[in-house]
C-alpha cells in the first residue's frame, strides 16, 4: 500500500511536472526574433476574437489558454482597440500586458510633397516601405475608387491631396488613397460649386491647378500664372505648357522621369496631353497640386496676359504680346 502511494505521489508530480512545463510552453514567445507583425483591435471586440486572431497571426499558440489567462489577469475587459506592432519574440503575458496599454499604436508619417505625380507618389511610399508602386498604382486605378469619386479618367492622378499624414502602418493602400482623396474635399468642400461658378468641372479644375502647380516658382502669384492659361482657353490659343509634355512622356514610358530634358521632337510628340499639338486643357491633371495652385485655378488674377518666361529670380516676366514676350526672354 505504502508502495503504490509513493507511485501516486511521483506520478501525480510528474503530471503536475508536465503541466507546468506544457503552460510555460504554450505562454511562451512564438518566435525569437524580433518579426514584427501588425495588430488591429477593433472598437468593441471581445477576448475570444482578439485570442482567434492573435493564433491565426501565428503570435500565440492557443487561444483558448489566452482566454483563460486573460480572464484570470483580469485583462479580458481591458484589451484596447486599436493598431500594434507586435514582435514574436514577446510571450502570451507581454502581448497581453501591451494590448492592455493601449498607447504604442503603429503609426508612420508620410509627406506627399507638392507637384508629384502618382509614379513618383508611388516610388516614394515604396522608400518609406508603405507599399510596393506596383501595388500603389494598381489602387490608383482602380475602377471602384474611380466610380465612387467621379473621377472621368482611367487614374485619380490630381486628386491625391498633398499634405503630411500619420497612417497607422499596416492599413491598406486603399484606405490610403481614400483617406488622401478625401483630404482634397475636406480642405476645398465646395470645390464643385466654386468650380460650377466660373464654368468648370471638379476634373478640369484640378487639371488646370496641377498645371500652375508644375509652371509656377517659388516667389510667384500663382493667379498670374493661371490668368495667362485661362487667357489662353478663352481665344482658343494652345496652352503650350512644357509639363503637359513631359506627363505625356511619362505616360509612354509608364513611370515618371527624374530630370525631364524637351527636345523639339517631343514638342511635337501626338499625345492627348501635349498641349503643343493639342488646344485646349489635357485629358486630365498631371499631378497633385496644392492649396494654393487650386485656389489660383479657382480664382485666376483679372490680366490680358497672353506669355510669361522664367526670369532667374524665382518668379516670371508676364507678357501681353509675342513682341514683349521677346523682349523678356532676351532679359
Amino acid at each position: 500500500m505504502k508502495k503504490i502511494f509513493i507511485i501516486l505521489i511521483i506520478f501525480t508530480a510528474v503530471i503536475s511536472a508536465l503541466s507546468v512545463s506544457f503552460i510555460q510552453y504554450m505562454i511562451s514567445p512564438v518566435g525569437g526574433d524580433k518579426e514584427k507583425v501588425y495588430f488591429e483591435i477593433k472598437q468593441g471586440e471581445g477576448a475570444y476574437s482578439i485570442a482567434n486572431k492573435l493564433e491565426l497571426q501565428g503570435l500565440i499558440r492557443n487561444s483558448k489558454i489566452f482566454v483563460i489567462f486573460a480572464k484570470y489577469l483580469k485583462y479580458d475587459r481591458k484589451l484596447l482597440s486599436g493598431y500594434y506592432e507586435i514582435d514574436r519574440s514577446m510571450s502570451m503575458i507581454d502581448i497581453m500586458k501591451y494590448l492592455n496599454s493601449g498607447k504604442k499604436q503603429a503609426m508612420v508619417k508620410l509627406t506627399i510633397a507638392e507637384g508629384k505625380n502618382i509614379y513618383e507618389i508611388g516610388a516614394y511610399l515604396e522608400e518609406q516601405e508603405f507599399t510596393t508602386k506596383k501595388e500603389f498604382l494598381e489602387v490608383c486605378h482602380d475602377k471602384e475608387i474611380l466610380q465612387q469619386y467621379n473621377i472621368p479618367a482611367d487614374s485619380v492622378e490630381g486628386y491625391i491631396f498633398p499634405s503630411t499624414y500619420y497612417i497607422i502602418k499596416g492599413n491598406s493602400v486603399r484606405t490610403l488613397v481614400i483617406y488622401m482623396i478625401d483630404s482634397l474635399y475636406k480642405k476645398f468642400p465646395d470645390l464643385q460649386d466654386r468650380a460650377q461658378k466660373i464654368g468648370y468641372n471638379i476634373h478640369e479644375i484640378l487639371t488646370m491647378a496641377s498645371i500652375v502647380e508644375k509652371e509656377m516658382g517659388p516667389l510667384d502669384d500663382p493667379k498670374l500664372i493661371s490668368s495667362v492659361y485661362y487667357n489662353r482657353l478663352k481665344i482658343d490659343k494652345r496652352l503650350e505648357a512644357d509639363p503637359t509634355t513631359i506627363y505625356a512622356m511619362t505616360l509612354t514610358k509608364g513611370d515618371y522621369i527624374e530630370k525631364p530634358n524637351l527636345r523639339y521632337s517631343d514638342l511635337r510628340m501626338e499625345h492627348p496631353y501635349n498641349t503643343y499639338k493639342n488646344k485646349g486643357l489635357p485629358p486630365g491633371p498631371i499631378c497633385s497640386s496644392g492649396a494654393k495652385a487650386i485656389e489660383a485655378a479657382l480664382n485666376p488674377a483679372d490680366t490680358d496676359y497672353i506669355f510669361f518666361v522664367a526670369d532667374g529670380t524665382g518668379k516670371h516676366a508676364f507678357s501681353v504680346t509675342y513682341e514683349e514676350h521677346v523682349k523678356n526672354i532676351d532679359k
